[in-house]
């Protein structure tokens, strides 16, 4: 009987079964934490993108209110490492610059014109050669002012490259034409339009993001200013603009779109 006794197993966990049981219960605790982590910090930067939003949004009517109050400076204006500490926010930085919008010069136009006209003559014979020709000229064909160019007939287009033909005429009175009008364009955008490019940056959590918003304010006074001197005076240099007087007749109007890394 005492020898039955001593040879039976004692009941309980064998060491081995405590450590399986304490692996599965660590896995479980990681799986569990790491789910966790993740709602918190989606929940955090929910709530830092309606903040960082709002004082976006704040800071643009900031920089509207006095680009009209001050009128437009003819230098690119901007401020680095700021911080929304006056409205209670000093971890959250911020950026600007006002810069002049400023299409492409009129000779840069004629060589896109004139390598697009090239490309389409030697890229037509296959899809290989059109690709090209799009990737060399950057899609100038295909934008708003390559059709208005191609419809004038402009920079060697059409019939206008051949000697002693009538396409001559036509495409030097529409060169001209469309120069001019083109002239008029340019200098209307760079005096009564800025284009202001507004940069976020914070930290959830300890990880980095950031936000950038661009927009484009207008200064009527300044458009009609140039539009109404176009017929009587020439057009001003290249370096001149509103010259910051107050423009007492500006509107703003602004369109942003942010990304956030």
């Amino acid at each position: 009987m005492s020898a039955r006794r001593g040879a039976a197993r004692p009941a309980g966990f064998t060491l081995l079964e405590v450590m399986l049981g304490l692996a599965l219960l660590g896995l479980a605790l990681t799986v569990l934490i790491k789910s966790a982590a993740g709602s918190i910090f989606s929940a955090q930067q929910a709530h830092m993108m309606g903040v960082v939003t709002d004082l976006a949004r704040g800071k643009m009517y900031d920089i509207e209110e006095t680009l009209l109050k001050d009128g437009f400076s003819d230098t690119e204006q901007h401020e680095d490492d700021k911080t929304f500490e006056e409205e209670g926010w000093p971890s959250i930085k911020y950026s600007y610059k006002i810069e002049e919008v400023e299409l492409p010069g009129w000779e840069q136009l004629q060589a896109l014109s004139k390598s697009h006209a090239e490309h389409a003559g030697s890229g037509s014979a296959g899809s290989a050669g059109s690709a090209g020709s799009d990737e060399a000229t950057g899609g100038f064909q295909d934008s708003a002012l390559g059709g208005m160019l191609s419809q004038f007939g402009g920079f060697g287009g059409g019939d206008g490259g051949k000697a002693g033909s009538g396409g001559d005429i036509d495409s030097a009175v529409g060169d001209s034409f469309v120069q001019g009008q083109y002239t008029m364009f340019q200098q209307i955008l760079k005096v009564s339009i800025r284009k202001v490019s507004l940069t976020v940056t914070w930290q959830v959590m300890g990880s980095d993001r950031d936000m950038k918003v661009v927009a484009f304010f207008t200064d009527a006074a300044a458009m009609d200013k140039v539009i109404s001197g176009m017929g009587s005076t020439e057009l001003p240099d290249a370096g001149s603009g509103s010259g910051g007087k107050p423009s007492t007749g500006g509107t703003g109007s602004g369109s942003g779109s942010g990304k956030v890394k």
